[in-house]
């Protein structure tokens, strides 16, 4: 299990699908993806995904990362993400390109770090009470 306290501050970021369940806009399913440091668990941001376009634009995860580093004014060392889609691959593609080594884990892994973020967006905005 990865845990917060494992990390400082700005050394990794996570990148990761935080609905389990689609949330309907618009009768049309979206996935989020959201930006975390996982030292501090803080939120930098969100990707609103169309479920039929199966990965986000390059510009939105672009505009995301480059808006975690200039809250930090830095890169990160590390993006942590949860698996192999397709956007998790462009999160990949784009980190590397900005320096960031990339490790996979196992979505469980992050459960002390993410749990608590999956469980309130659940809560809020589908409505979902675990």
């Amino acid at each position: 299990m990865l845990t917060p306290d494992q990390f400082r501050i700005n050394e990794a970021w996570i990148a990761i699908r935080i609905n389990e369940e689609f949330l309907f806009v618009k009768g049309e399913p979206y996935d989020v993806y959201v930006l975390i440091d996982a030292g501090s668990c803080y939120v930098f941001g969100q990707v609103f995904l169309r479920v039929v376009n199966e990965a986000p634009s390059e510009k939105d995860v672009e505009e995301l990362l480059q808006k975690a580093f200039h809250g930090k004014n830095q890169w990160a060392d590390l993006l942590i993400l949860t698996g192999s889609s397709p956007a998790d691959a462009v999160f990949k593609r784009l980190g590397e390109k900005k320096g960031l080594s990339i490790k996979s884990v196992d979505l469980s892994e992050l459960e002390p770090i993410v749990g608590p973020l999956k469980e309130s967006f659940a809560s809020h905005f589908i409505g979902k009470a675990r």
